[in-house]
């Protein structure tokens, strides 16, 4: 029980250890946050790893940075490394019955103040004894300084002898470190023979950077020039379908929040007073784990300052302050996509779709099945069809299915993803999805990747097609276009008909004259604006000459309706000298539709 009330799930889901790299490399928003276990205490990161390293057999673990050599957690890691290091020097010096040839000064005998631990603290036993502060070396210079980047290098060098006991390198915010350490030469040497040396036990370096995704931290590794090993590690997890030996820190979800919140509660004093504040909690979590940003650090210092000053943790405090979207629906995306205009083939479609997820998420959580079906979907249908807004509600949808974490949509325009050089596509089109992780990636004309000359095209379906495979827990691709072209961009690359099954292809009828007439009126209620009856009548007639006369390659469906109300709008104010108490009449319609009359 000790055991599994340090677990943190966030950082356990990232890290991959049976993967056989020596390197294993943790990235993401989460890895610059502090974390609340299942026992409720707050731990830091070194915490969190120290126990997951301990349960997975590391014996011994040593944690380095850009501001400090190197550090440990416990008295028996603190003691082994130290004794290497001091048989490194021997060895240096030529002393008989040294065990290593590392060069170095010996660091001087550790101290440090130390504090008991409960269980829940210690990765080992309730012995076990943990420093509350960095290790402190014996160096000349200072950070940035050769003498102080050496210390961390000879004692990587050291651990290349450790042959026959489990140990673990941690290199907390390795972006510092790799950047700033003077000694670039002995750093590579290292990292080529941590990769190569043979041992009976499989010893593991822990690279933490914080970098938002695993390509951003790959491109950031390549920036550096003598970090190759570490370009070609990443390469391969990169490739690698699960991505294992590789894993993102995520931010808190809505059980974490949860625990800082009766963290607070226990500490501080009550945050919900009624029975209602209660109900809302769920909820209010659900929506806040959404959110991008959102860290337990920050959430704690929120409520410490919510108990301290009296206020309720409700709904309605969270969205004045920010925390939650203050425009936000009370109605569930179903009922709001049941409430749009038109689209009964759509709704139909996307009904049959959602309860085929659900019933596959219950059948996966029960061990029935191993993999559910594509949830990537493909909109066939001319502008202004509602696409868009559509594509922004299955966001919102499959997060209330629990599908996605966040739900949002992100809306490149396709030209986004294509890049001006060779290699360039790739990276613009993975910062994309990047953006787009854990909910809706929408691109419209989707066609024009396919179309894109100097194989730049070709590259981004590429990629695309790689990530919505390694994302495919976090990630839903909604690609649209006119209906012939959508076809033919299917069929540019062999793996898209697989990644969007014929099942998941939505079409997108243009609507119809009394639909339009519906969104027009719509349109003008929401500009506050009033009209005369006998408005509606003409309104209506050019509704229909506009949906009689429409070019399919240029009808724009609701767009053709918010510029008709917009020149509505614009014609009234002038005609009344922005006098809004007189109501738009048939003499403010544009010249070019009266011809409908």
């Amino acid at each position: 029980m000790a055991q599994e009330g340090a677990v943190v799930p966030r950082v356990r889901e990232a890290m991959h250890l049976a993967a056989g790299d020596p390197f294993v490399v943790l990235y993401g928003a989460g890895a610059s946050d502090t974390f609340v276990d299942m026992r409720y205490r707050e731990r830091q990161l070194e915490d969190v790893l120290a126990h997951e390293l301990r349960t997975a057999g590391y014996r011994h673990i040593v944690f380095t940075s850009a501001s400090q050599p190197w550090y440990c957690l416990d008295e028996s890691s603190r003691d082994f490394f130290a004794r290497k290091l001091r048989n490194a020097e021997r060895a240096r010096r030529g002393t008989p019955g040294a065990r290593s040839d590392v060069s170095g000064q010996i660091p001087k005998r550790p101290t440090g103040s130390f504090r008991e631990v409960t269980p829940a603290d210690a990765p080992g036993d309730g012995a076990q004894r943990q420093l509350s502060a960095a290790y402190p070396v014996a160096m000349d210079g200072q950070q940035g300084d050769h003498n102080f980047d050496i210390e961390a290098v000879k004692l990587l060098k050291a651990c290349l002898k450790v042959r026959d006991t489990p140990i673990a390198i941690v290199v907390v915010r390795a972006e510092q470190f790799l950047s700033f350490n003077t000694a670039e030469r002995d750093l590579a040497d290292w990292l080529a023979r941590w990769q190569q040396t043979p041992t009976a036990v499989d010893n593991v370096c822990v690279l933490v950077f914080t970098e938002r995704s695993l390509d951003t931290t790959a491109e950031f590794v390549k920036s550096l020039r003598y970090a190759g090993v570490l370009v070609s590690c990443l390469e391969r997890q990169r490739l690698r379908s699960a991505r294992p030996g590789s894993g993102e820190i995520r931010g808190p979800d809505p059980a974490e929040l949860e625990r800082v919140v009766h963290q607070v509660r226990l500490t501080r004093g009550p945050l919900m007073r009624d029975l209602r504040e209660w109900r809302e909690l769920d909820r209010n979590l659900t929506a806040l784990a959404a959110q991008p940003g959102v860290t337990a650090n920050r959430w704690g210092r929120y409520l410490r300052k919510l108990a301290d000053s009296g206020r309720g943790l409700t709904e309605r405090e969270l969205r004045r302050d920010g925390w939650v979207d203050a425009s936000a629906s009370a109605k569930s995306a179903w009922e709001r996509l049941n409430e749009l205009t038109g689209l009964g083939e759509v709704k139909a479609h996307i009904d049959r779709l959602r309860w085929l997820a659900e019933a596959e998420a219950r059948r996966r959580k029960q061990g029935l099945m191993r993999e559910s079906g594509s949830l990537h979907l493909v909109f066939s249908g001319g502008p202004g069809t509602g696409k868009t807004t559509v594509a922004r509600l299955i966001g919102e949808l499959y997060h209330e299915m629990g599908l996605l974490r966040r739900g949002h949509l992100y809306a490149p325009e396709a030209s986004e993803l294509i890049g001006m050089y060779v290699g360039h596509t790739a990276v613009q089109t993975s910062r994309a999805i990047d953006e787009a992780l854990d909910g809706v990636l929408f691109i419209d004309e989707a066609y024009r990747l396919s179309e894109a000359p100097g194989g730049f095209g070709k590259e981004a379906i590429d990629t695309l097609i790689t990530r919505m495979d390694n994302e495919r827990d976090r990630l839903v691709v909604i690609v649209a276009g006119y209906p012939d072209k959508m076809t033919a961009f299917l069929g540019a690359n062999p793996g898209l008909p697989r990644r969007f099954p014929r099942g998941n292809i939505i079409t997108f009828p243009d609507y119809e004259p009394e639909d339009l007439y519906t969104i027009l009126l719509g349109m003008l209620k929401e500009r506050h604006v009033e009209w005369v009856p006998e408005l509606e009548a003409d309104l209506r007639a050019v509704v229909a000459g506009l949906y009689r006369e429409r070019d399919k390659t240029t009808f724009g469906n609701a767009g053709d309706m918010r510029n008709l109300a917009q020149e509505l709008e614009t014609n009234w104010a002038q005609r009344v000298r922005a006098d809004i108490t007189k109501p738009v009449t048939s003499q403010d319609l544009p010249a070019v539709y009266r011809r409908f009359l």
